[in-house]
């Protein structure tokens, strides 16, 4: 985005990059649920809906968001997003659609309690040849972003050139003045800036020094999972980890800081796995760890819910329902869905879901990321006898519990909302076990202030060095809950970006 709207001579701008297609950048950042613009404030495609999601009425949702992050992010960073989302997604969907991509927005999310209710603000491209926009949008905004700035603007884009170090001036600690990169060929070269270098690298999941240093709790977690070694930069959808830190350690290299939140959060999501009610949602019946036991109020979405699984024994979680639960509501958000269906991409119906659990059990199912193992029986007894690593005997007195209280309408372990409580009482009947989480990204890196400039120790802007995207400092804490699905590509990648665009112009 940064590089459209500096509005300086295209012959001065040189955007290279390790890649081989413009669409690599974006297909390892989307990863799962977040190739897409997130927003806090109304677009007109948002207004032509009637959908009502302004800085004002967004209010407790972001106080909601900085709390869950102990108010350890940089709210200076939250309020430039806020308050020009809507301006930067509505330059997005003129200029894609001149690249013919059609616009559509991902249904909101629903939470009975009203904890992390969100309305529809996720923005996703598509056209008619590829309308799943939510998974493989990102790649055409991507393939478009780089055709306007090469045959419509003339700038240059130098492909598998590999940035190495950085050049600062006086014994690093004045102006940052060049980049040197290595090319395909092994040969080197020297980019002199004349105004700025923008970093935009990516994570750092492929190192595991930076992660065991930076992401403690992460790289516990997952560094069984993560894969080392070469990188490949042309890497579409993993979960093994993406990039390995390029650009973070270039800025510590010449003097910038590492940021002040720490850990640097993880992306992740998972959780029990059933029937959603949402995309994004952890599966709300019934929840039991190995030794057959609730361990939560199920009632949460898949950030959050992996994050129990994860502290649970043997990082392991089983969900069981029932066939009358297809029918609690008359139609499944698949992902992929938009609302008013524009993309083509319809809901499932009771019985459609029901197949696909029916075809899920015949083989196990292994989609998106960790997966799970399906079961299927004609009774109870049948269902428990089958989930592999359960205490069988416990599992089948909590059912009995969980359906009591199902059939009372309150829930007096963990009080779910009793809206959303069942009872397990219509054969045949579903299980899944799953181990582990999906692992996405981690959110994070150097320094940085609000304007994008990379800072030293002291908050000092380093002249002429700027960040953007995920490796952005101090944007997220905690984790990257997805409570505001689409976020990061919508804030540091579209809306800080774009700003940052801005900025740079008029230097």
């Amino acid at each position: 985005v940064a590089k459209h709207r500096t509005g300086w001579p295209l012959g001065q701008i040189y955007v290279w990059h390790p890649h081989g297609t413009p669409s690599g950048v974006r297909r390892v950042r989307g990863g799962y649920r977040d190739p897409h613009d997130s927003l806090l404030s109304e677009s007109k495609y948002q207004k032509a809906k009637g959908i009502d999601y302004t800085p004002e009425t967004a209010r407790e949702i972001v106080k909601a968001e900085q709390t869950a992050g102990t108010y350890l992010m940089d709210k200076k960073k939250w309020e430039r997003w806020i308050n020009h989302s809507a301006e930067s997604i509505d330059w997005t969907i003129d200029h894609m659609e001149k690249k013919g991509l059609k616009c559509c927005l991902e249904p909101g999310y629903y939470d009975p309690d009203g904890t992390i209710t969100v309305p529809p603000a996720s923005h996703n491209f598509y056209n008619d040849e590829q309308p799943f926009g939510a998974l493989y949008g990102a790649p055409l905004e991507a393939q478009a972003y780089a055709d306007i700035f090469t045959d419509d603007l003339g700038g240059e884009i130098h492909y598998k050139t590999v940035a190495q170090y950085l050049v600062r001036e006086d014994d690093n600690t004045g102006r940052v003045s060049g980049v040197v990169a290595q090319r395909e060929d092994g040969s080197y070269v020297k980019y002199v800036a004349n105004k700025a270098v923008v970093l935009a690298t990516g994570d750092f999941s492929k190192n595991p020094d930076m992660m065991a240093k930076y992401s403690p709790w992460a790289w516990e977690n997952f560094k069984d999972s993560l894969t080392f070694g070469d990188v490949d930069y042309d890497a579409e959808l993993v979960y093994s980890g993406l990039m390995p830190g390029d650009g973070q350690k270039m800025g510590l290299w010449v003097g910038a800081a590492w940021q002040k939140t720490y850990p640097v959060p993880p992306m992740i999501n998972g959780g029990a796995s059933g029937p959603a009610h949402g995309v994004i949602s952890n599966f709300w019946g019934l929840n039991m760890d190995i030794h057959g036991e609730r361990y939560q109020n199920e009632c949460t979405n898949f950030a959050y819910g992996a994050i129990s699984v994860l502290q649970l024994p043997q990082k392991t979680a089983y969900a069981v329902w029932d066939t009358a639960y297809a029918y609690t509501q008359d139609e499944w958000e698949q992902f992929g869905c938009c609302i008013d269906h524009e993309n083509g991409i319809m809901p499932l119906s009771p019985e459609e879901l029901i197949a696909s659990w029916d075809q899920n059990a015949e083989g196990g199912e292994k989609t998106i990321g960790t997966g799970a193992a399906y079961y299927k029986a004609d009774t109870i007894e049948e269902l428990v006898a089958q989930m592999d690593g359960i205490d069988q005997e416990r599992a089948l007195a909590t059912i009995k519990q969980y359906n009591a209280y199902a059939e009372a309408g309150v829930d007096e372990q963990f009080h779910v909302n009793p809206e959303i409580l069942f009872p397990i009482s219509t054969p045949p009947f579903y299980a899944t076990k799953i181990t582990g989480a999906t692992f996405l990204t981690v959110c994070g890196g150097l320094r940085t202030n609000e304007k994008m400039q990379v800072c030293e120790e002291d908050d000092t802007p380093i002249e002429g060095l700027y960040n953007t995207g995920i490796m952005t400092g101090d944007f997220y804490a905690n984790t990257y809950n997805f409570v505001m699905p689409g976020q990061n590509l919508g804030a540091v990648c579209g809306t800080l970006s774009y700003l940052l665009g801005r900025d740079l112009a008029a230097l």
